[in-house]
């Protein structure tokens, strides 16, 4: 069984709560597909792959910055 709280609906919900520019959120979702297909091709679990590709910047407007993304965005993540 899927874990919950690696959704894909859980992980837009991050990115629409953090990310306002839409090229960026055009960057997640693209790369959200493309490691969903590695994920399939190599018998991997697809959903957690997914989750990560999709969440891998979602800080990345807030902190753009090297000494701050992605180390802000997993702060954010283990406080959840």
């Amino acid at each position: 069984m899927a874990d919950p709280m690696l959704s894909r609906d859980r992980a837009w919900a991050l990115v629409t709560e953090h990310v306002q520019s839409e090229s960026l959120r055009k960057h997640l979702l693209g790369v959200e597909a493309a490691v969903r297909g590695y994920a399939r091709a190599s018998g991997e679990d697809e959903e957690a792959w997914g989750f990560v590709a999709l969440v891998h910047d979602f800080d990345y407007e807030k902190f753009p910055d090297r000494e701050n993304h992605p180390y802000r965005g997993v702060e954010i993540l283990r406080g959840l």
